[in-house]
């Protein structure tokens, strides 16, 4: 789709009129006018205006195609076994990766994901959805029960353990996308052989002793 075409469908589909559009970026109207039928080429910091105008990004708007939304199906993400077929990992972000990755992951009562820190580029968000877990976090000791939340550098050696009498689930989004699987278990699969080497809930290197 071409630059100005993509302008005007954004502005469209947010009820804007040129008029509007000109004033939310600092721009006059026939400027506005002329982008949005290629009359004229907009300059870096122009579309810099224009992009946040529209609430989007510089990137989506010189994109020639859209991205394509991935759906990924209950019955058909991938499932793994880690720290020795202990735990298991449900990845929901598409394949292959891209920057950023999703995963879910189910610890048993006192078992940690994976069996030494690890660590890796990029940063990570964790969820409790069920359960208690511990994370560390270089020195830092954090004590999650369900519905908390942390962020973390994942270049810091980090680990998760399950620290209560129930199982345990986590929702973990890193990015970039740093998760290695060892073992692939098929959807609705009951197990896998252990892996080669064990690995963390959001693998990466291991952390040197």
């Amino acid at each position: 789709m071409q630059l100005g075409r993509k302008i005007r469908d954004l502005r469209l589909r947010q009820g804007l009129t040129v008029q509007q559009l000109a004033e939310a970026s600092g721009l006059s109207k026939g400027f506005v006018s002329q982008v949005e039928n290629e009359r004229t080429s907009p300059s870096l910091a122009t579309l810099h205006d224009l992009a946040r105008a529209l609430g989007t990004s510089v990137a989506y708007l010189v994109v020639e195609e859209e991205p394509t939304p991935h759906l990924v199906r209950a019955a058909e993400r991938p499932r793994l076994a880690i720290g020795g077929n202990t735990s298991r990992v449900e990845v929901l972000s598409a394949t292959p990766k891209r920057n950023l990755e999703v995963i879910l992951v189910e610890l048993p009562p006192g078992v940690p994901a994976g069996d030494k820190r690890h660590y890796h580029h990029g940063e990570e968000v964790l969820v409790c959805l069920e359960g208690s877990v511990r994370v560390v976090s270089g020195e830092h000791v954090l004590s999650l029960e369900q519905g908390d939340a942390c962020h973390y550098d994942g270049r810091v050696p980090h680990a998760v353990e399950n620290t209560g009498p129930t199982t345990a689930r986590v929702l973990i989004a890193m990015t970039p996308a740093a998760f290695e699987p060892l073992v692939r278990v098929r959807a609705g699969g009951a197990g896998a052989a252990p892996p080669a080497r064990p690995t963390a809930g959001a693998g990466g290197r291991r952390a040197r002793a």
